[in-house]
């Protein structure tokens, strides 16, 4: 009887070891297995800090060679390539489609006639360090006072709202104004894009180069 007894003991020892080590085992699994996500974790968020695109606006009133142009200029700043996918331009609240549309709206003057510059400002990807003129706006003695006025508006009237991607699919929308990009799932197509080829009317000239 004391020997049935022991050998119960025994089996029931060796049973607890083996839960003990299948318990063990299974820790040691879980715990490897979130240490080799938060390491794939880790490495992927540094190679999306490697590859981080962040749109700023660069907006002057003269070219290289010492000309007035006004000149609204979209660059990337960041280390990695940005997937342009909307660009909106708004006057007071309004989105307008170009440069031309733009001035009649906020700066023109009967009778005036204007050269222009509108060049697309989505659809296309921006590299690290790169920039693209979007719109331009040479002044001369006819449009003077236009140019002048819009000068002054350029400065606090105006407002952008930009959607781009990097090469990993992260979005992000942004003002161009400040150092704030909001992530977002998706671009939505805008009503009103920026970059679309103005109508002509008589006695006003828009170009794109």
């Amino acid at each position: 009887m004391q020997s049935f007894r022991n050998r119960r003991w025994l089996n029931e020892l060796g049973a607890g070891v083996a839960l003990l080590v299948s318990l063990i085992s299974l820790w040691v699994g879980v715990r490897t297995e979130q240490a080799n996500s938060k390491m794939v974790d880790a490495n992927y968020r540094m190679v999306a800090a490697a590859s981080w695109p962040f749109l700023q606006l660069d907006s002057g009133n003269g070219d290289d060679q010492g000309r007035p142009v006004i000149s609204l200029t979209l660059q990337n700043a960041g280390v990695g390539p940005a997937k342009i996918e909307t660009f909106e331009l708004f006057w007071k609240g309004r989105a307008y489609p170009n440069a031309d549309a733009l001035l009649k709206a906020c700066c023109a003057e009967p009778n005036l006639s204007w050269a222009t510059m509108t060049n697309p400002a989505s659809g296309f990807v921006l590299r690290a360090g790169d920039s693209r003129r979007f719109f331009g706006f040479a002044r001369s003695a006819q449009n003077a006072g236009v140019w002048a006025k819009f000068d002054q508006v350029r400065f606090s009237e105006l407002s952008y709202r930009v959607c781009y991607c990097s090469v990993f699919e992260e979005c992000w929308i942004t003002g161009l104004t400040n150092l704030q990009a909001q992530p977002v799932k998706q671009c939505r197509v805008p009503a009103v894009p920026f970059g679309e080829l103005p109508k002509l009317p008589q006695g006003n000239v828009a170009t794109r180069r």
